[in-house]
């Protein structure tokens, strides 16, 4: 198998180096081919400038898209994440076997606490969701093998925002009503792109998130005590979000299964290599 990955960061570099030990042909694009593991293929090209995607292969198997922004601001979402898209494939020589469009769980704008599936009706409130769920509109448009996957919070070795968050002195989190959050360790959310590029008869659509939604506040508790840290104070204001829980039913009937389920087994892992 041919596998173009495009947009391929930290979570596109685990993929790929995945992929290559089960035999499989890689090649990464991004404006930086310095960082690229071993192995893959590199192509430096700049999905929001067309002239540069002219050196793209000719036979792609698979396609996963999973640029990243310049910055996080709208112009830069559409130009990588909408026109980024376009341009890819109005590049390509044939339409891939099968496309997976890396989306996020932002696309859903539920924020009292309710359990959102890959049937719930996405509403996003943010412009980042918004530009997303564009995104997918425009792949399903393009394509009728596309699958979307749309991942909840990545967290793992470079991805520590919650542990320095739950080191911080005098921090400060809302307790009352809880708020939810929803995560998967970054080399699960990468098994899992290679199983939906694997699987035989896969859904047009499916949520990448681990088994247990939990509430942030629990978290930040809990890490804070695996680092011998104060629990933050809770606050309690009953008018505030209560987030989502985002269900993973499909994926794991398919047959995929977590290395790390939940956020103990996912950060203790983190915590091992981590310094406060």
């Amino acid at each position: 198998m041919r596998v173009l990955i495009a947009g391929c960061g930290d979570v596109g570099s685990i993929l790929a180096e995945m992929l290559l030990r089960d035999g499989h042909t890689v090649y990464g694009l991004k404006r930086d081919t310095s960082s690229l593991p071993a192995g893959v293929n590199a192509i430096r090209a700049d999905l929001t400038k067309p002239s540069t995607l002219t050196n793209l292969p000719q036979d792609i198997d698979q396609l996963v898209f999973m640029p990243t922004p310049g910055s996080r601001d709208q112009v830069a979402y559409e130009a990588v994440f909408v026109e980024g898209l376009r341009h890819l494939w109005a590049a390509l020589a044939k339409e891939p076997e099968r496309t997976v469009l890396v989306s996020s769980t932002a696309v859903f704008g539920q924020s009292d606490g309710s359990v959102v599936t890959e049937e719930s009706v996405p509403a996003p409130s943010r412009f980042n969701g918004k530009v997303l769920l564009e995104m997918e509109r425009l792949g399903y448009a393009l394509s009728d093998s596309l699958m979307v996957a749309r991942i909840s919070g990545i967290y793992g070795p470079g991805r520590e925002g919650m542990i320095r968050l739950a080191a911080t002195d005098s921090l400060e989190a809302q307790q009352t009503p809880p708020y939810f959050t929803n995560r998967i360790h970054i080399n699960d959310a990468a098994a899992a792109l290679m199983h939906l590029l694997l699987m035989d008869k896969p859904q047009a659509m499916y949520l990448l998130t681990d088994d247990l939604p939990v509430a942030r506040y629990e978290v930040l508790s809990w890490l804070a005590g695996e680092m011998g840290k104060p629990s933050p104070k809770g606050l309690v204001d009953e008018q505030a979000s209560r987030g989502k829980r985002v269900e993973n039913r499909r994926l794991r009937d398919s047959g995929f299964r977590f290395t790390y389920p939940d956020y103990r087994a996912g950060y203790s892992s983190v915590l091992d290599d981590y310094s406060v």
